[in-house]
């Protein structure tokens, strides 16, 4: 899910979206290269080194060479490729637009639905009690099976969790009214206590209205359209988390940083703190943010963790990858910078990986009125802030002239050195 701009004078032609992980039976052999077509191709790797999208061989084939049980496809657009990383069937239209004149029509089985690619379709069926698929020449015949499966009262529909998930229901945390404080006035919207059953930090009773950019309590009819929605199960559902890091005074010598990481409002997993150590960078305390989220993080969560700092992303799911086969030196023949932090974040991915829990990164952009960022950039400031307290009343660290010498570049301008 990984969204980021491209960024000019990269040295890497290809590049993954995002680091994610999912089960599969193997569809490729790692190190069979496949022969190219007239089209340019797009490599998914789902299980290897680092799963994701590419867009050169040799990006791909970094991810795959030694991997025990690699699997990986190419495909000709984006939509098969993200179909492949996902195991979700493809759209018709896109299946048309592709050529293939196979579908596998999985009536019963871990997600059903209308796939062209029989490893994709195996993970659905392998293992699976009492699995139903079939091949077919058409789409709409393979899509009019699995709908025979969905119709009222055939026990041969969905999968193992929707039996269960049938009956309607709010999302945990909803309420007919809104919270009311000890004189029994209604808290403004998103500052009283979270409601009980709330989870992760977040109040289903209220939502962003787009047009003034403030929170604002939900009306009876948004509430009743959100109890139809079935009910999902908690450990499949994406965690996201905001980070962001801050350094007043940014490449000088009393520059303090500081690291935040938000969960959500009033929630107690959020972090507001300064930066220890003695190089007192904002590319650091990005980066230190990003590792405090994933170590506060339930390891059985697919998280998504939204940053301001392409830096930050691009060190965890681009440039590593070259950085680690060159024995962490740059083009330049120069150390990695930040490099303990760098690998500190990658182990913990990598740690995940192997639970098959997903890591994802999505850019967003600062100080763009984006509430989760905003909120996150707060929590660093504050941090930053009481670091530099700190210094002044001489109980903290100072970072003196151990600031790194490209500290104070911005992410734009670090990313062309790379």
């Amino acid at each position: 899910m990984t969204s980021i701009p491209p960024s000019k004078g990269r040295e890497s032609p290809g590049r993954s979206t995002s680091p994610t992980q999912s089960t599969a039976a193997p569809a490729a052999v790692a190190g069979a290269k496949r022969k190219r077509g007239s089209g340019q191709k797009i490599y998914a790797v789902k299980n290897g080194f680092q799963p994701g999208i590419y867009h050169s061989w040799d990006e791909c084939f970094a991810q795959v060479k030694g991997f025990k049980g690699a699997v990986f496809q190419s495909f000709l657009t984006q939509t098969e490729a993200n179909a492949f990383l996902t195991g979700t069937p493809l759209p018709a239209s896109a299946t048309s637009a592709s050529g293939n004149n196979k579908f596998y029509g999985v009536q019963r089985g871990r997600q059903p639905g209308v796939y062209t690619d029989w490893a994709v379709a195996q993970d659905q069926i392998k293992g699976f009690r009492g699995p139903k698929y079939r091949k077919f020449a058409t789409w709409a015949e393979a899509d009019e099976f699995v709908r025979e499966g969905r119709e009222p009262g055939d026990g041969a529909g969905g999968n193992e969790s929707s039996k269960k998930d049938k009956t309607p229901s709010a999302p945990p945390g909803m309420m007919a009214e809104p919270l009311r404080d000890e004189a029994g006035n209604v808290y403004p919207a998103g500052t009283g206590p979270l409601p009980p059953g709330a989870e992760d930090g977040f109040d289903p009773n209220v939502l962003l209205n787009p047009s003034t950019g403030r929170l604002v309590y939900k009306t009876a009819e948004q509430k009743a359209a959100t109890k139809l929605q079935p009910k999902q199960s908690t450990l499949g559902n994406m965690l996201n988390i905001y980070t962001d890091g801050s350094a007043l005074g940014n490449g000088k010598l009393r520059a303090k940083a500081g690291v935040g990481v938000y969960f959500g409002p009033g929630d107690e997993r959020n972090v507001s703190e300064p930066l220890k150590g003695n190089r007192q960078t904002n590319q650091r305390a990005e980066l230190t943010a990003i590792s405090r989220a994933l170590d506060i993080a339930p390891r059985h969560r697919d998280v998504t963790i939204y940053t301001d700092s392409k830096y930050s992303i691009d060190c965890v799911t681009v440039w590593c990858i070259r950085w680690q086969r060159n024995k962490w030196m740059t083009a330049d023949s120069k150390p990695v910078e930040n490099k303990d932090l760098i690998q500190s974040i990658l182990t913990k991915i990598e740690e995940r990986t192997s639970l098959n829990v997903k890591t994802l990164f999505e850019w967003v952009k600062g100080h763009n009125k984006h509430p989760g960022n905003e909120a996150a950039d707060r929590l660093a400031v504050r941090g930053a802030r009481v670091g530099l307290q700190a210094i002044n009343d001489g109980v903290g660290e100072n970072g003196g002239g151990q600031n790194e010498v490209n500290s104070n570049l911005d992410d734009n301008d670090q990313m062309q050195r790379e």
